[in-house]
């Protein structure tokens, strides 16, 4: 038997998540489909992170046992899953593999501007570099250690981004940071501080706004040209769709100035 690590994107709008549950579309669910369809036995599939309903992945990553492989198994799965999912990279690897074993993940979360001062963003999200613990930015649990490698925002037009990578996170964390930063940005650092202290609490800003970028092993992926197109069409179709939508409701922004 071969380990081969995949790399998949996804549009997590109509998903319940990543990981697999009777009864409900998810990202596995399809996966494993695709694998019965397609008439290849595959083992156990392992992902690097499991996301939620509504969150979006660039570069997730899962791996299985196949009894043989070939680039043409990619251009298979592909074929025989849906539009918004899309493998686009491969690697055999060691046959102890293990997905969530990973050197650092990527996360981005997008945020509408609604007049947001940037700078102390900015000063609140460095606060997060090092390694700390983030129990207040987690619910239900005791400590929290994680080291944080980046942490930044931008603002792209009426969009800001706030992009973090860290050895690993732990559920609705990137969602509380992104809420706590917010926080920042209407009311001042001083206030951020009483989040990461945990003398405030904040939940977890809405899923669609995250993105996981990229999982990070120490490796590079083959990429598969098939999978790359079948994602470039996808988020091109949703870009014109969703790119109208947004600039017609940035009309009654305009006539209202409602922010």
């Amino acid at each position: 038997m071969l380990r081969v690590a995949f790399k998949v994107a996804y549009i997590g709008t109509k998903f319940h998540g990543s990981q697999y549950q009777p009864e409900l579309r998810t990202v596995e669910g399809e996966i494993r489909k695709a694998f019965e369809k397609a008439g290849i036995e595959c083992g156990k599939i392992m992902f690097a992170g499991r996301t939620d309903s509504g969150v979006h992945a660039i570069g997730n990553v899962f791996a299985t046992d196949l009894e043989e492989f070939s680039e043409k198994v990619v251009k298979i799965l592909n074929s025989n899953l849906p539009e918004d999912v899309s493998v686009w990279g491969y690697k055999i690897v060691d046959e102890n593999f293990k997905p969530r074993k990973a050197k650092w993940r990527k996360y981005c979360y997008v945020i509408v501007d609604e007049g947001y001062n940037l700078e102390e963003m900015k000063r609140a999200a460095k606060h997060f570099i090092g390694k700390h613990d983030f129990r207040f930015f987690v619910k239900g649990r005791g400590s929290c250690v994680r080291e944080v490698y980046e942490s930044d925002v931008e603002r792209r037009g009426n969009l800001i981004y706030f992009s973090i990578k860290a050895n690993a996170f732990a559920w609705n964390m990137v969602r509380r940071m992104a809420s706590s930063l917010m926080v920042a940005g209407k009311e001042g650092v001083e206030e951020f501080l009483k989040i990461l202290n945990g003398e405030r609490i904040v939940s977890a800003a809405p899923p669609e706004g995250l993105v996981l970028v990229d999982v990070h092993y120490g490796f590079e992926f083959e990429k598969e040209e098939f999978g790359l197109l079948k994602l470039r069409n996808q988020i091109k179709k949703l870009l014109f769709s969703h790119g109208q939508l947004f600039g017609a409701f940035n009309v009654f922004n305009e006539t209202f100035n409602f922010f």
